[in-house]
């Protein structure tokens, strides 16, 4: 199934409820989109071995292969023709809230996980935040409040001041500032931070949290700050 035509950058919609699909694409057609429409993983799939989207936004629970079926095996090249599109970004929609459903997501290679219901204006704001982060160096450089992250010189500001950040302190950062608001669970900041695939002791996320706050206090401009969600991680606010 296809969507509109057109030269702009083209965004692949699984999704096999008929409603939710032409809510997203109406929506993403209104922003000024080109989208595509695939009512199965499979589906998908096919389409993929001729078509290269710029961003993927696949719902969870499909007939056939699930979502995070067709993630993985994106990403891991799984399937003839797919080599060019390992790398296309990818945002998950899902009934699914749990925190154990958002790591499948994210360890099956999501860039972002987004929980129905949703409104449009956070879909566009994802959508657009997954893009920047995809296009170029310019783009990738994130700014939070008074503070910029650079992750191509590793290098991050509060204002004028080049902060002095250990390695594991800035991709901890960078992580947190690549999804503004959201939480982010102690065992995927280890998995993503560190490698950590197993369980671990999720003190060595505190201690470094902890560590990051002082340093981003420390300074007199607006650097965002770093949430703590009792019992399920942390979040970067402005």
């Amino acid at each position: 199934m296809t969507g509109s035509t057109g030269t702009r950058q083209t965004i692949l919609v699984v999704e096999d409820t008929d409603l939710i699909a032409e809510f997203v694409v109406s929506h993403l057609e209104a922003a000024g989109y080109q989208t595509a429409v695939a009512i199965s993983g499979e589906e998908a799939i096919d389409m993929l071995k001729t078509l290269r989207p710029a961003l993927i936004v696949l719902d969870v629970v499909l007939d056939g292969i699930d979502g995070f079926e067709v993630c993985r095996r994106i990403r891991q090249n799984a399937f003839n023709g797919l080599a060019t599109v390992a790398n296309v970004p990818v945002l998950m929609l899902s009934a699914r809230a749990a925190e154990a459903d958002r790591l499948d997501g994210f360890n099956a290679g999501v860039d972002d996980y987004l929980s129905k219901p949703f409104s449009p204006d956070e879909l566009l704001a994802r959508i657009q935040a997954i893009l920047r982060r995809a296009n170029g160096i310019g783009q990738l450089t994130l700014q939070v409040g008074d503070l910029t992250i650079d992750p191509f010189q590793r290098v991050v500001r509060a204002g004028d001041t080049v902060l002095d950040l250990t390695p594991k302190e800035f991709d901890l950062l960078h992580l947190l500032a690549s999804h503004p608001g959201q939480v982010m669970p102690r065992a995927l900041l280890l998995e993503r931070v560190w490698g950590y695939t197993q369980d671990c002791n999720t003190r060595t996320v505190d201690v470094h949290i902890q560590r990051l706050r002082e340093k981003l206090d420390a300074q007199p401009t607006s650097a965002g700050a770093i949430q703590t969600e009792w019992g399920v991680g942390y979040k970067m606010v402005v």
